[in-house]
């Protein structure tokens, strides 16, 4: 059920229709053992881990018998100019193409929306999960414990096939699909393959294509800057489930961060998170910038010096780049005890200074972009812990289990 879009009503409705007919024409529509669906998060967006396991099926042959399928127009339109195996949903292509598939490869937990589910029967899905981190997801948080208490919320969720079993589940290391995923999905395997879309993270130009759905005019302005030599950081945090950001809570003044980073030569790039919608960013700062925070972030990330984060995943990526990684979290306890439930170990993946005012940030920022890098050492125990691979080719990886054990060669 997509409740982005629609109405709960016509979900219900949708979706009882879709049982009626959609599921039985599962089971009697043969599949094609070579043919594989890629779907991206939300709507079908072109980013994250779906988006670079489809470049590199792309690159390695052409004739490879895939299709990523999205219910954006924009994101059908600007990649259908570029490719010919992009299908809009819904529409008799795709319900097909749905119905036939052998293997579908998702990274997030909405692929199942508008009864796609339904036409998925049979299919066995590989999900490269959009993050690995210390927040409890899926299967092991209050949230989902609460909704799945009783057998009526139970029938309820598998009726819009909310509880679904994987055929394999991607992790990055024997420590996080130990701790962390194997608690939060069913899955018939855990492979430890790495994901996709640190690739291009350590390799920035192995697709061809890899700059589409970025913000290119924002990477261009910083590969200005760093001509000049001003040294970039990139600020990523998390959402907060009960909103605010350190902007609009007053924790960052932002004429106060441009002046310092005038004085620094640095530039700051803010790379929001995609999901809240932000009304407290402006343009009336030249040493700020603004990633557009629905755009991939990745081919852009080599380019920053530091990252400052939070509780988000992506500084767990950026540690694959061996730089500084400062942790400001100006709303540490709200956010530990009314946002978002963490394991016991997070603290031990703090890599970095723990700043909870500007401040502290900017001075913590300084040492931090010294020689003297104090936290370099901790940061290859966590990427040992944290990568069993460090290497551009997990998308490699996950194509080789896929055809080994899935697909008919």
């Amino acid at each position: 059920m997509n409740t982005f879009q629609h109405s709960k009503i016509w979900v219900l409705f949708s979706t009882f229709i879709g049982w009626i007919f959609i599921y039985p024409l599962s089971w009697i529509i043969p599949k094609d053992k070579n043919s594989m669906v890629l779907i991206g998060n939300k709507n079908g967006s072109f980013l994250d881990n779906v988006k670079y396991f489809y470049l590199y099926l792309q690159e390695i042959d052409k004739n490879q018998n895939f299709v990523f399928i999205t219910s954006d127009r924009q994101t059908f339109s600007f990649l259908s100019a570029q490719y010919d195996n992009i299908l809009y949903y819904p529409s008799r292509k795709a319900y097909w193409k749905l119905f036939r598939c052998e293997v579908v490869v998702v990274d997030n937990s909405s692929w199942m929306n508008d009864c796609k589910f339904l036409f998925l029967r049979g299919a066995k899905v590989v999900q490269i999960w959009h993050g690995i981190g210390y927040k409890k997801i899926q299967r092991c948080n209050k949230k989902f414990i609460s909704e799945t208490s009783s057998f009526f919320r139970r029938t309820l969720l598998n009726y819009f096939g909310m509880l679904p079993h994987y055929q394999a589940l991607v992790s990055t290391s024997t420590f996080f699909t130990e701790k962390v995923f194997k608690p939060a999905f069913i899955s018939e395997h855990f492979i430890n393959t790495g994901y996709p879309r640190n690739d291009v993270l350590l390799h920035p130009k192995k697709y061809e294509q890899v700059r589409l759905n970025t913000d290119q005019e924002t990477i261009k302005k910083v590969e200005e800057y760093k001509k000049r030599d001003a040294k970039c950081i990139v600020y990523a945090p998390t959402f907060r489930d009960t909103g605010g950001d350190a902007i609009s809570d007053k924790a960052i003044d932002l004429k106060k961060l441009n002046d310092f980073a005038q004085k620094e030569n640095l530039v700051f790039v803010f790379k929001l998170h995609p999901l809240p919608v932000y009304k407290s960013t402006t343009d009336n700062f030249d040493r700020i910038l603004w990633y557009n925070n629905t755009m991939d972030v990745y081919p852009f990330l080599h380019l920053a010096d530091a990252m400052i984060s939070d509780y988000s995943s992506i500084y767990l990526d950026y540690i694959l780049l061996d730089r500084p990684v400062l942790l400001f979290l100006y709303d540490k306890e709200k956010y530990e005890t009314v946002d978002r439930e963490l394991h016991p170990f997070y603290a031990d993946f703090f890599i970095g200074p723990v700043s909870k005012n500007q401040n502290q940030l900017e001075n913590d920022l300084i040492q931090s972009l010294s020689k003297e890098d104090s936290y370099s050492s901790l940061r290859k125990q966590i990427l040992e812990k944290s990568y069993e691979h460090i290497d551009d080719n997990s998308a490699e990886r996950i194509f080789n289990f896929i055809q080994d054990n899935y697909l008919r060669n």
